[in-house]
C-alpha cells in the first residue's frame, strides 16, 4: 500500500521547506501556510521516493535528508501517471496538473534532489479539503 512518508511546508517561494507533523490542504488553494499555495496549477508538490531508485547511495542519502516537497510518498510511481489523475492522500483529493518543470538555470548547478524534482516532481491542485498525516494512505481515485 502506498503511503505518506513526510510532509513539508515553506513560508515563501524560494525558501527551504521544513517538516511538519500534518498538513491542512484547502480546496482551490493548496497547503495552509505554504508559500506555493494560491490560485494556480501548482498548489501542491508531491514526490514519490521511487524516483530515487537509480541514484547512488550517497546521492540518495543526501536527498533523503532534504525532502522539500509538500507530500513525499512511497509506493506509487507518481510521475508515470497522466495529468488529470486524481489522488486521495489522507482526507484530501488532489488532481495532477503537471509532471516536472523547466530548469531556469543550468541543471549542473542544482542538487541531485532538485534535478529529480524538475524531471519527476508532480504538481497538483486541491479538489477536496482535508488533513494529511505521515503514514496516511495514497490511492488513485
Amino acid at each position: 500500500m502506498a503511503k505518506v512518508i513526510s510532509i513539508s511546508s515553506s513560508p515563501g517561494r524560494g525558501t527551504p521547506k521544513y517538516p511538519v507533523p500534518e498538513g491542512n490542504f484547502i480546496k482551490d488553494f493548496g497547503m495552509e501556510g505554504d508559500g506555493h499555495a494560491g490560485n494556480w496549477h501548482r498548489q501542491v508538490c508531491v514526490f514519490d521516493v521511487s524516483s530515487m531508485d537509480y541514484m547512488s547511495t550517497e546521492e540518495r542519502a543526501a536527498c533523503e535528508e532534504t525532502y522539500s516537497e509538500n507530500i513525499t510518498t512511497k509506493g506509487i510511481e507518481l510521475h508515470t501517471l497522466p495529468v488529470g489523475t486524481k489522488l486521495q492522500i489522507g482526507e484530501t483529493i488532489l488532481e495532477i496538473t503537471q509532471i516536472g518543470k523547466d530548469f531556469v538555470k543550468d541543471p549542473s548547478l542544482h542538487t541531485p534532489r532538485e534535478v529529480i524534482m524538475h524531471k519527476e516532481g508532480v504538481f497538483c491542485i486541491v479538489l477536496k479539503s482535508g488533513k494529511v498525516n505521515m503514514g496516511d494512505g495514497v490511492s488513485i481515485v
